[in-house]
């Protein structure tokens, strides 16, 4: 999976939870659009690289109908 793919996924991603640790220094939990991206969501498990609720490929493909 490429960043620009998991950029897309978390743009488009309904569960997506932004993971203060993984967002930097920043305390606001707010993260706009364009930034949102799977590598900083509470659900990405990033020495798997996986989604840990298992909706990455599911949004991925859902990204690909459209």
């Amino acid at each position: 999976m490429s960043t620009e793919q998991l950029k897309a996924v978390g743009r488009s991603c309904e569960d997506f939870e932004l993971d203060p640790s993984r967002y930097g220094n920043n305390l606001t939990m707010s993260v706009s659009l364009q930034e949102r991206s799977c590598e900083i969501c509470r659900h990405w498990d990033g020495n798997k690289k996986i989604c840990r609720i298992g909706v990455f490929d599911e949004v991925l493909s859902s990204l690909d109908q459209t």
